[in-house]
């Protein structure tokens, strides 16, 4: 039997999760490394625990799970346009490719809704 392509999607999703949890990782790393100041690290700190709490949300409480993420989204936009003005170095970009790999991670579920 066929798929048509909806493994394929699903794969292609959770690549995209991954390359967001790698740059959240990578973007605390580097703030950790310089040693920043308590807030930036609230800031590296808080969106691994919400990924990790809409992640356990999501098939026993789906409608938290929304307003989880709403929250997650909301802050790796913020932490993009924080971390691009005051640094270090790297940081905002690293959240923005968290922007871009959520919003590409996503579409491809709902890819996989409609597949």
């Amino acid at each position: 039997m066929h798929d048509g392509g909806s493994g394929r999607v699903f794969f292609l999703a959770h690549i995209f999760f991954l390359v967001v949890f790698m740059a959240l990782v990578a973007a605390l790393v580097v703030l950790l490394m310089r040693r920043r100041q308590s807030i930036a690290l609230g800031l590296g700190i808080l969106p691994l625990m919400l990924i990790f709490t809409t992640a356990f949300l999501a098939r026993p409480f789906p409608t938290a799970h929304q307003i989880v993420n709403l929250f997650y989204d909301g802050l790796l936009v913020f932490n993009t346009v924080y971390f691009w003005r005051t640094g270090p170095r790297f940081v905002g970009p690293l959240y923005l490719v968290c922007v871009l790999g959520t919003a590409l991670d996503f579409a491809m579920h709902f890819v996989i809704k409609i597949a």
